[in-house]
């Protein structure tokens, strides 16, 4: 087992800088007058919460919570698109029901729900000491990882692809898959992170694999890589459960390369997959997931407790087993976590949030090339 410090190895810390500051000082009890204990019996006095996040296991961690405190929480499953749309909702009707979100789409959220005041992001501040700062504003509780993977039935413990531009090769065509890119945001803020931050990388993977220069004419680097593959006929799923078995069926014969979480790579689904360590220039993303509360909630304590709950580490255990990785230092991922992603998190690719807004501004400038490159 490891901690996230040595998970990490400061690779990570150093590039996610803080968003713009996102108070919650009218929010329940004053941080001034703050201790847990106090937090604890302010939030006994309020209504049960609801809690939501994009997995099942909100449930579990809902449960877990109700046990800890004695305080009602209800964990309710819900994809990042119908989250902002339900905290816009409730915001403009006056009328919020759903209290505290577990949220991965980090340009819609410092671009649109804490600046329009619609969410809150609060830090706890008797965990400050355990959370990296880059971590505390907004209050990211994990960081998940989506990974390139293989069949390793097929290919044993040496990935087919060393290069992302062998997914633009004919070898390729139709035999990647991936969930649509039109219905997962956190794909094109990647395209645009990796075009803003990382493009001479990409650059370089296609020095590599070409043996040659990318044609100075392109706009980036990275916008090719997207049209190239867009045209190389990915097969598209709905979600990345459906990608799983395409990849990792035992008994596949020209199985597919893919692009899904390692929440996929659990040993309940019984895939012989692995994660395509080495692969030039990444391996995969990470993506922040942000406790955002909305501003209207009855229980303001209560949300704030789930927070904390989450932010301290013990309330995401449900969702380590997964491979998600927890921002508090003293957490810890389990022996049993199916993807080994502990492993390859110094080659996964990780969001700047200093250009966020970026991601969120060319968010259909990066839907329209997708959409015109892939027919």
């Amino acid at each position: 087992m490891k901690n996230l410090n040595q998970i990490l190895c400061g690779a990570i810390v150093a590039t996610i800088a803080a968003s713009p500051s996102v108070g919650a000082a009218e929010l329940g009890i004053s941080d001034d007058n703050y201790s847990l204990e106090a937090l604890i019996e302010a939030a006994k006095k309020e209504p049960p919460i609801i809690v939501v996040d994009a997995t099942g296991k909100i449930k579990t961690m809902a449960a877990n919570f109700t046990k800890l405190y004695g305080i009602k929480a209800t964990g309710v499953k819900l994809g990042g698109q119908k989250q902002e749309l339900i905290l816009k909702r409730e915001a403009a009707a006056g009328n919020v029901t759903h209290d505290v979100f577990n949220m991965s789409n980090l340009p819609s959220i410092t671009s649109q729900i804490l600046p329009t005041g619609v969410g809150t992001s609060w830090m706890p501040p008797d965990l400050t000491d355990t959370t990296p700062e880059a971590y505390q504003n907004p209050a990211i509780t994990s960081l998940n990882p989506w990974v390139w993977a293989y069949n390793t039935e097929v290919y044993g413990d040496k990935c087919p692809v060393s290069n992302i531009w062998q997914l633009t090769d004919p070898e390729w065509s139709g035999r990647v898959s991936i969930p649509d890119p039109l219905l997962r945001n956190e794909t094109m803020f990647w395209f645009n992170q990796l075009e803003t931050h990382n493009d001479d990388a990409m650059r370089e993977a296609y020095r590599e694999h070409f043996g040659k220069d990318l044609p100075a004419d392109v706009q980036s680097a990275t916008n090719e890589w997207v049209k190239r593959f867009a045209k190389n006929g990915p097969n598209v799923t709905r979600k990345d459960s459906e990608v799983g078995p395409i990849i990792g069926t035992p008994g596949l014969k020209d199985p597919h390369f893919g692009f899904l979480s390692t929440s996929i790579f659990r040993k309940k689904y019984g895939y012989a997959m692995g994660i395509c360590g080495g692969m030039k220039p990444f391996a995969g993303q990470l993506t922040p997931r942000v406790a955002v509360i909305a501003s209207g909630t009855d229980s303001p304590n209560a949300a704030k407790l789930f927070v904390h709950f989450m932010m301290r580490g013990e309330g995401m255990e449900p969702q380590l087993i997964d491979g998600k990785i927890a921002t508090n230092v003293n957490t810890s991922m389990p022996a049993d976590e199916g993807s080994g992603v502990a492993n390859y998190v110094d080659q996964l690719h990780v969001t700047d949030s200093t250009t966020t807004d970026q991601d969120f501004s060319k968010l259909q400038d990066w839907q329209d090339l997708w959409t015109i490159y892939s027919r």
